[in-house]
C-alpha cells in the first residue's frame, strides 16, 4: 500500500474526465451491493488532455456547463479532501486482495460534483481549473 507521499510517484499524468452514468436505479437510491452489481452505473467515460500538473489536484474548481449554462460547480477537494487519496485507498484495497494494477491503468479519482441528468442534443463541458477541460455532445434526438 502507498502512502500519500508515495502516491504521486506512481502517477504518470492526470486529466480532466467525465463519467457518463446510466443507472437502472431511480433517483440514485441503491445499496453498495446494487451499485457494484450494476457496474457502478457506469456507461462511459470522456477523458481530456493529459498533463503533469499534480499541484492543481487538491482544490481545483470544477464547473460543468450544459449548452453554455453552468449547471454544477464543485471542487476536487470533494474527492476525499484530495484526489490523491483515491490512489492511496485503491492501493490499500489492492494490497489487501494481493493484487496490483498494471502500469498504464486509468484510475478515476471520484466525483467532484453531483450528477446531472443529460438531455439529447446537448453540449457538455467540464472545466477543471488549472487542469483543463473535457467536452462532448450527447447527440441528436434521432440518433
Amino acid at each position: 500500500p502507498l502512502t500519500a507521499l508515495e502516491a504521486i510517484d506512481y502517477i504518470e499524468a492526470v486529466a480532466p474526465a467525465t463519467e457518463l452514468i446510466d443507472s437502472r436505479y431511480e433517483n440514485f437510491k441503491f445499496t453498495l451491493e446494487d451499485v457494484v452489481a450494476d457496474n457502478c452505473s457506469s456507461a462511459g467515460l470522456v477523458v481530456g488532455s493529459w498533463s503533469r500538473n499534480f499541484e492543481a489536484l487538491p482544490n481545483a474548481g470544477v464547473r460543468v456547463l450544459c449548452d453554455g449554462r453552468t449547471v454544477l460547480t464543485g471542487s476536487t477537494a470533494a474527492i476525499l479532501g484530495n484526489p490523491l487519496r483515491s490512489i492511496v485507498q485503491a492501493s490499500r484495497l489492492l494490497h489487501n486482495c494481493e493484487k496490483t494494477l498494471p502500469a498504464g491503468s486509468l484510475i478515476m479519482a471520484g466525483a467532484a460534483t453531483a450528477a446531472e441528468a443529460l438531455k439529447p442534443a446537448t453540449h457538455i463541458l467540464c472545466d477543471i481549473n488549472q487542469l483543463g477541460r473535457v467536452e462532448f455532445f450527447t447527440g441528436d434526438r434521432t440518433s
